[in-house]
């Protein structure tokens, strides 16, 4: 049985050159920032639905991204800093979670969400090391940050929620 990221290894080796990638990788955005929005709406929880509402505007400034490459075949300037004192970060307080309050479909919409960044940054780090150009190597490199940042983002979730990390 193939791993994920064999599967994503191979896929990039079938790709025909970098605009099936961008149509791909934009394809995909879309996907993940649909999926991010019925998310939100089916939530109760007030953090569940601010973590899935910040999840899908960061799939559309990658949309944005990767169009504006697309389309102008100039890849974007983009600022990495984070504004002083901003962050996104799950702030549960456990001992007030109600028995019930979160379900296992809860927990399981997450598994998936950090599943779907995975890929992603997988995705875009083979990308990466396909690409000769030092720029597009950049901007693929910078977009597997991203989906890296939105995996630990999600994982810190399932930390707060099962109290259980495994130290590697």
């Amino acid at each position: 049985m193939k791993s994920s990221y064999q599967d994503t290894v191979e896929e990039v080796g079938n790709l025909k050159g970098i605009e099936e990638a961008i149509a791909l990788a934009i394809e995909r955005e879309i996907e993940a920032r649909d999926f991010y929005l019925q998310k939100a709406t089916l939530m109760d929880n007030p953090k569940f639905k601010e973590l899935y509402e910040h999840l899908a505007g960061e799939e559309v400034k990658h949309i944005g991204y990767l169009e504006g490459y697309r389309d102008k075949k100039e890849l974007p300037t983009i600022s990495t800093e984070v504004p002083s004192g901003q962050s996104f970060s799950p702030e549960f307080d456990v001992s007030r979670t109600k028995v019930g309050e979160i379900t296992p479909g809860d927990t399981g919409i997450l598994l998936a969400a950090m599943r779907h960044e995975r890929k992603s940054e997988d995705f875009y780090s083979e990308m990466a090391k396909r690409i000769e150009d030092e720029t597009q190597k950049k901007f693929f490199e910078m977009l597997s940050g991203y989906e890296r940042g939105h995996y630990e983002i999600i994982d810190s979730y399932l930390e707060n929620l099962t109290q259980f990390r495994m130290q590697t």
